[in-house]
């Protein structure tokens, strides 16, 4: 069985099509995500951290 040289690089092109498509659904469901909940968790640290600092650093308790 032979396989023709233009069905080879019809092959490679649609396999390299598909891992793009892979890395794009990655991005979109697991990396996105990721981001907008460690954006989201960073601004409640940072106002827990502010408000620790200032509690802190009160004259008086």
């Amino acid at each position: 069985m032979r396989i023709d040289k233009g069905q080879l690089s019809k092959f490679r092109r649609n396999r390299l099509g598909a891992i793009a498509v892979e890395y794009a659904l990655l991005v979109t469901f697991v990396a996105v995500p990721t981001v907008i909940g460690l954006t989201t968790g960073g601004v409640k640290m940072l106002k827990d951290y502010r408000a620790g600092r200032e509690a802190m650093l009160k004259p008086t308790p």
